[in-house]
């Protein structure tokens, strides 16, 4: 029943992962970063390419945490999964 736990890890990460990261991937391909923020400006690669580095580097480094749940889902997924055959 436990691995119940590890399913809803991976989704979630999953989830995080697809919501943070395509937002990234539009970022870069069309070079204009839209701020999470309210009422904050869009930052354009050509009018501030310093910011917006800055601003990508902070956007990839947010991606790390997501994809941490999805591996430690899979590893307690994993672990579960290989408790469930041992024991019958």
């Amino acid at each position: 029943m436990w691995f119940i736990a590890g399913i809803g890890a991976v989704l979630a990460g999953l989830i995080m992962l697809a919501r943070q990261g395509l937002a990234v991937l539009k970022a870069r391909r069309t070079g204009v970063l839209v701020s999470t923020s309210y009422g904050a400006p869009r930052i354009d690669r050509a009018a501030e390419p310093e910011k917006f580095d800055r601003f990508m580097a902070a956007r990839a480094k947010g991606l790390v945490g997501p994809a941490v749940l999805v591996l430690i889902g899979l590893g307690w997924l994993g672990w579960n999964i290989l408790a469930l055959t041992l024991r019958s």
